[in-house]
């Protein structure tokens, strides 16, 4: 949603709440989902089909959300 919002090309930051003070920065919305994505299955806390799966269910979510709910606002 915020790629849709904002355009795919914004550097922007992201701050662990886990390891406070490290901000890993990117240049594209869908750069920290292929990274968290990556590093979720080599810590072995997940497969990756799974993964996949939820960033499709992830895009069907969004599909609806946009369908049904965002849509412009009429003067």
């Amino acid at each position: 949603m915020l790629q849709e919002f904002f355009g795919n090309n914004v550097h922007f930051g992201v701050t662990s709440s886990r390891f406070g003070g490290e901000t890993r920065f990117f240049d594209h919305f869908s750069d920290p989902l292929a990274e968290i994505t990556e590093a979720r299955i080599w810590a072995g806390l997940h497969f990756r089909t799974p993964d996949v799966q939820s960033l499709g269910l992830g895009q069907n979510v969004f599909d609806y959300m946009t369908e049904h709910y965002f849509q412009p606002v009429g003067h």
